[in-house]
This record gives C-alpha cells, structure tokens and sequence, in this order.
C-alpha cells in the first residue's frame, strides 16, 4: 500500500513540507502541526511517524488514527528487521535534528520581535474584552505578544494574540514544556512568596494575578499543564501549587478539568475551579470568564483542600 502524504494533511488539516505530512498531534490546537508522517518503504506499514512535541505512545496513537481512517493497512503484527529498526532510528534522528534546527531559528526570531516590541495599549480589544492589565506582555502592530520561557527561563517561542482573541504560536516554534510566568519572583531575583497558581492561557492566569498578587505560569494548552507542573514544582519546591482549571463543559470529557486533576496528582496540588463543581454548567468557563472577586474565593477555596 502506497502512503498518501497529500491526502494524509489534506484530512488532518496539516501540510506537506519535505516529504513529510506535518498534522497536528492528537490532543493539541487544530493550529498545531507537530507531528510529521513519512512515506518509507522500510516501514512494515509504509510510514515512519514522530511527534515533536509528544512521546512514542502518541506516535502510536497517530499510527492507529491513520488506520482507522483508512491511510494505512491493518496490522500484520510483523516484526521489524535489524536494517528496518536502524532505518527508522536513522530516519527518527535526522528529524530531530531538523526539528531542533528550525526551533533554534524560531526562538532567535521570537528573541528579535520581543526585543523590538512596544509596550501593550491597555485599550487593546482584548485586553478590554478580558478587563485585564497589559503587564508580562508586549505589543507588535495591533498583536499582543506573551512571552514563552523554559524551565531556565530562556525565551522560545511568543504567543501572538490578535485583537479578535485569536492566538497563534511562531511558524517552527517549540511549544512543549514552554510556559508563561509572571510574578514568580521577586524584583531582586527570589521566588516570590505564597503560593504558585498553574493553568491554561494567558488570560487565566493573568485574571488570578489581578484577582489574588499570586505568582502564576500558564501552560498555553492543556496537554502541556502536566509537565510544567512537573517543572514548576522541581523550581519551586516549598511552595504550595494550585492548578487553576479550564471547565471545558462542551467537551465529552471535560478535557480541562481532567489535565488539572492529573497536573495536581502528578505533583501533590490542589485543583481550583471557576465554579463550584457541584453546580451544574451549561456554557464552559475560565477564570477570565467570572469576576474577580470571585477568582480570588475559588482560588482561597483551593487552598483550604487538602492536596492529592
């Protein structure tokens, strides 16, 4: 069977670069496209597939929906030869490198349009919209740009949001592990003090550090709050952490309350909810969507929980 790279980022809303179908990878934005699918004649089943910004498992998983969907063969359980095992390790690491590459141009890119950013306009629409202060952030044109940092706080990718609320990261960015922090430290360089608040978007977190003067890190997606969490709790490990969640409620299995409760059972937190989830919910909300006075109760609430 002939792999089809074209139709394969034809369906999945991706594109073909080098050879490869680049589609996002199941469980991120629409708008991302790190995983990258490879027609190989070495392959039992005639693709390779990586994930930048997954693991193995989640190759797997691409390899199943591809099934599924009718672009691979079934399974035939073969077992891969010596020489097909090399070819894909090969094949694997040439990637990575060209991955590691453009992330390394991507983050001098992100360096250079945050150095020659303006301070944001507090009457940007969204800003507005959100009723929120223009501080961590920077402007570019009629785009608000929110800074993406590693665990050492190096500056990989910027967040571009449109005044329209639309988001989008830097074309070959890294996304994974990166996070968004603001008030973590003090001005003289030590951790600030209370606890450290984790959660989704920029808007969130933003609207707990208006609402509580708590240090705060938005993980920018919700398959991301886990390892950042993760990170966050080895930077910081005498602070308490509450993990702030998106209630996802149109969403069969609420996606952001679930990536809350796993981030807080992996690092012993407690979870905080924009409303009480004993009420039942008929919209999907975040901390940005309710006033702030009730931001600063759910998140007290949070603190009063014994943590997992």
């Amino acid at each position: 069977m002939i792999v089809d790279i074209h139709a394969i980022a034809r369906h999945y809303g991706g594109k073909v670069c080098k050879g490869n179908a680049l589609i996002p990878t199941p469980g991120h934005s629409k708008r991302d496209r790190g995983t990258a699918i490879k027609a190989s004649a070495l392959a039992p089943d005639g693709c390779l597939v990586a994930c930048y910004n997954g693991t193995s498992a989640d190759a797997l998983a691409v390899k199943e929906m591809l099934r599924a969907d009718g672009f691979l063969p079934a399974d035939t359980g073969r077992e891969l030869t010596a020489a097909e095992r090399r070819s894909i390790r090969e094949a694997e690491l040439a990637r990575r490198r060209e991955r590691l590459a453009a992330e390394e141009t991507a983050s001098r890119c992100a360096a250079e349009l945050w150095a020659n950013a303006s301070r944001a306009d507090p009457a940007h629409p969204y800003l507005v919209a959100k009723a929120l202060e223009p501080f961590g952030i920077r402007q570019a044109g009629r785009d608000l740009l929110v800074p993406m940092v590693d665990p050492g706080f190096r500056l990989w990718n910027v967040q571009r949001i449109r005044p329209d609320g639309f988001k989008l990261f830097g074309k070959d960015a890294r996304t994974a592990d990166l996070f968004w922090p603001h008030g973590v430290h003090m001005s003289d360089g030590r951790p600030s003090t209370g606890p450290l608040v984790i959660g989704e978007g920029f808007a969130t977190m933003a609207a707990i550090y208006s609402a509580t003067g708590f240090g705060v890190v938005a993980s920018m997606s919700a398959r991301n709050l886990e390892p950042v969490a993760r990170a966050m709790r080895k930077l910081f490990p005498t602070r308490a952490p509450i993990i702030a969640a998106d209630d996802d409620c149109h969403l069969p299995d609420n996606l952001g309350l679930k990536a809350a409760r796993k981030a807080a059972q992996a690092i012993g937190g407690s979870v905080a909810t924009p409303r009480p989830e004993t009420r039942s919910a008929d919209s999907s909300a975040d901390f940005a969507d309710i006033p702030r006075g009730d931001v600063a109760g759910r998140i007290e609430a949070a603190r009063g929980v014994d943590q997992c």
